[in-house]
């Protein structure tokens, strides 16, 4: 019966590896990534094999850290976008989550006769399970948090790498014997411990991006109150100084010089105008996008033209609406800012159409620009630029849309598409989850 000990095993190492790119950030392409990871990986499963063969199956729990780990964790370094904590992080996680997998299913198998069937169908049937979960439930959230959060990464991944080795020293092996009371007691708490700790952290990060969303859109209220406290500012000066201005006039008219008043009443009127606010829609959550950024864009002596059909209420939560509106229109002012000033023209299309769907569409002159294998732009060599086009995609991959991007004729258009979800597919604990409460 030890082929369906071997056979688990094998089964377990492959899904250690569909576990971790379930939620990689690769910096190739999917095709290379998954040649290099299948061939390498390939190599390091016959190591492994013949050393389990060579010195027993009880040798893989003490050597997988120099002769599996190791090699994975630097193959995978080298293929990963983030090098920093959130790839270690990520590592932990995954490699933790299998090896808790392995000591239930061990455990389940000991209590039930230690024959291996229920090592082998338990394992058949539970790694796919917590794929399913964790590409369902997990990914999309998961693969936000990395694109938005930066810092705060090394201590959970020091976490991890704390737990990974508590499981190596506590781990039994499959054909060793179980250990006395105090050995299963001090087992049975880590198991118990760790996932619940990895609960507290993406309960931690989940509140950390909520955090950096709500000052986000705190900035940009502002800079609308601003806006708007200027503009009352002004017109509070052009009211003080009417009767000055119908003082003139009147002298004018008086003396007959009728050009002279019309002229100093298109004056006045030219002054009136940038009273008013540089867009209007009827949803808030989006004028305080537009006044912040297009003030922004005339003080840089950008043009610019909008065309703008949207109800009160839309179907996208705020914080995603700033996302997407805030960083097109950065980049467009940061774009136009190395053209001369009369070439720089901004023009933003929004409309909510009768399927409900949210098309976005932001033109801008721009020098040439060179996209990368995802479609997007390259980021510029200076700070600011074109960062934001991975948290644009971000929101557009969580409501099921479209991003394009294209250059032509010295004019960028960046045109997105929201669709709002038909129904909300994630358990009940989630959206607690989400909204900063643990599971009870």
């Amino acid at each position: 019966m030890t082929i369906l000990r071997d056979i688990s095993f094998l089964w377990s190492m492959l899904h250690v590896l569909l576990l971790f790119l379930l939620l990689f950030k690769t910096r190739r392409s999917w095709r290379t990534t998954f040649i290099v990871t299948f061939a390498g990986a390939g190599t390091l499963l016959c190591v492994n094999v013949l050393l389990m063969f060579w010195l027993g199956h009880s040798i893989i729990m003490t050597l997988a850290f120099f002769t599996c780990t190791l090699p994975t964790l630097l193959l995978f370094f080298l293929l990963s976008e983030y090098r920093d904590g959130r790839f270690f992080f990520l590592f932990c996680l995954t490699d933790t989550v299998c090896f808790w997998l392995l000591q239930i299913t061990n455990f389940l198998d000991r209590l039930t006769g230690d024959t291996y069937v229920v090592l082998l169908i338990s394992r058949l049937v539970v790694f796919p399970a917590v794929e399913f979960l964790f590409w369902r439930y997990l990914r999309r959230p998961f693969m936000e948090l990395q694109s938005k959060l930066s810092r705060g990464w090394w201590l959970f991944a020091a976490v991890g790498g704390v737990y990974y080795l508590l499981i190596m020293a506590t781990a039994v092996p499959v054909d060793a014997p179980m250990p006395d009371m105090a050995g299963l007691l001090r087992i049975c708490l880590v198991l118990v411990l760790m996932p619940l700790t990895y609960l507290t952290i993406f309960h931690s990060l989940w509140r950390q991006m909520k955090m950096y969303e709500n000052s986000r859109q705190m900035e940009l209220q502002r800079r609308n109150y601003e806006a708007v406290c200027q503009k009352m500012e002004l017109g509070r000066i052009y009211r003080h100084d009417m009767r000055h201005h119908l003082a003139v006039l009147e002298g004018m008219l008086l003396q007959g010089d009728a050009d002279s008043g019309l002229q100093y009443v298109h004056t006045l009127s030219n002054g009136l105008q940038e009273l008013t606010c540089p867009a209007q829609c009827a949803n808030a959550a989006v004028n305080a996008v537009l006044t912040a950024y297009i003030v922004q864009a005339s003080n840089a002596g950008c043009a610019v033209e909008t065309a703008l059909d949207l109800p009160e209420s839309l179907p996208f939560e705020e914080p995603d609406l700033c996302i997407v509106l805030a960083n097109a229109l950065e980049n467009a002012i940061h774009a136009c800012q190395s053209l001369p000033e009369d070439a720089r023209r901004i023009r933003l299309e929004l409309a909510l159409t009768d399927n409900q769907r949210l098309i976005v569409v932001v033109q801008n002159s721009s020098l040439p620009v060179a996209f990368g294998a995802n479609g997007l732009p390259v980021a510029a060599p200076r700070e600011g630029h074109g960062l934001g086009l991975p948290s644009i995609q971000s929101v557009v991959n969580r409501h099921g849309g479209l991003l394009r991007c294209h250059w032509e004729d010295g004019i960028f258009t960046l045109r997105a598409v929201l669709i709002p979800p038909a129904s909300d597919a994630r358990p009940k604990w989630w959206g607690r989850f989400s909204a900063g409460h643990l599971p009870q």
